[in-house]
């Protein structure tokens, strides 16, 4: 197959889990082209040759929440000055290449140009869960919850088939929705979990202060991922992203802090490791993903950080990770010959 695979920017989740998708296509002889922007495009520039760079939405922080009034400026911006450019690039290439497919994580742009050449189309993501699950909402949570919603249908519409990396196993009874656990990185697939004693910390708000200012009254060891700086502060061990040190760091501690991103998240779980979920404020993807948790009863989701809730979950390890046993993460190799069977599926329909 010729496959051409869009890959969304905002975020390392993305990328990560798309670089497994991409190899192993790869290793069984599909022809494949990226196009991707943002941190996207960092990362897998690395891995692979001839990435296409392209705009990304961007997503931009305060405190613990989302800038919702900015990053509406800046995407609207965004789309009127930058897109266009980036869907003539794509268009370009299209015709270039003559793909089979397109694949998608989240990016819209790629999409579009696809589908305007008609050309087949695979959602392969995690929120597109908001659009097949149940989410228990409150009042507040309405604004951020319709406007992702509507991103969602939107930029996915008319897709032939929705493969939606998700924590449980229950189907639905729509041909072209399929549920697969998620994948993992094989760097974490060969860790050892081990129970140690530090905790393992990861934010993507770096404007998050309160939660350090408190993490430094816990007897505790910290080791935080997300700020770009090696230094020590008392408990506090902030590191910068490495790769091997990262996977090691996770697969040893005795349990992880995070905010709701989906992919620590799933790793976590892999690991066997209870979590202590903050979501981002109005990112509604990161509280489904902590109500997830909750469900599952493999730790503790709280919408504000304070001291008593973090000291509740470290009081309940025990039980969490009692009930982080009856986790199945999957069979990985299985997964991944999944993917590529419906992709094969969707080939072979008749347009």
């Amino acid at each position: 197959m010729n496959i051409l695979y869009g890959i969304c920017g905002e975020g390392r989740g993305h990328a990560s889990r798309s670089r497994i998708l991409i190899h192993y296509l790869r290793q069984h002889g599909h022809e494949v082209r990226i196009i991707a922007g943002g941190k996207a495009y960092t990362i897998l520039s690395k891995d692979f040759d001839s990435v296409l760079q392209i705009e990304s939405p961007k997503v931009f922080y305060k405190g613990n929440q989302v800038r919702i009034i900015f990053t509406l400026l800046h995407t609207l911006f965004q789309t009127i000055s930058r897109t266009p450019v980036s869907f003539l690039k794509i268009r370009h290439l299209l015709k270039k290449l003559q793909p089979d497919l397109l694949i998608t994580d989240a990016e819209p742009i790629g999409y579009f140009a696809a589908r305007l050449s008609k050309i087949k189309r695979i959602s392969i993501d995690n929120p597109s869960a908001l659009l097949y699950r149940r989410c228990p909402k409150k009042i507040r949570d309405y604004p951020a919850w319709l406007f992702l919603f509507f991103a969602l249908k939107l930029s996915l519409f008319g897709a032939d088939k929705h493969i939606i990396y998700d924590f449980f196993d229950e189907q639905i009874n729509d041909p072209r929705v399929l549920f697969i656990k998620p994948l993992i990185q094989f760097g974490i697939r060969r860790q050892q979990s081990t129970s140690g004693k530090h905790i393992f910390v990861y934010q993507t708000s770096p404007s998050f202060t309160v939660l350090f200012n408190s993490l430094r009254r816990f007897n505790e060891t910290f080791i935080i991922y997300g700020f770009n700086k090696e230094r020590t502060d008392g408990n506090l061990i902030y590191k910068r992203f490495n790769e091997d040190e990262f996977y090691h760091d996770i697969s040893a501690a005795k349990a992880v802090i995070v905010n709701g991103g989906f992919t620590v998240i799933s790793e976590a779980l892999y690991l066997k490791k209870p979590i202590f979920s903050v979501p981002i404020r109005h990112q509604f993807e990161q509280l489904f993903n902590a109500q997830c948790i909750e469900r599952m009863g493999v730790g503790i989701s709280q919408r504000t950080f304070s001291e008593e809730d973090l000291g509740d979950f470290l009081s309940r390890l025990d039980i969490f990770s009692e009930n982080l046993q009856k986790y199945d993460a999957g069979d990985q190799d299985n997964i991944l010959a999944r993917i590529e069977q419906e992709i094969q599926i969707v080939l072979n329909e008749k347009k």
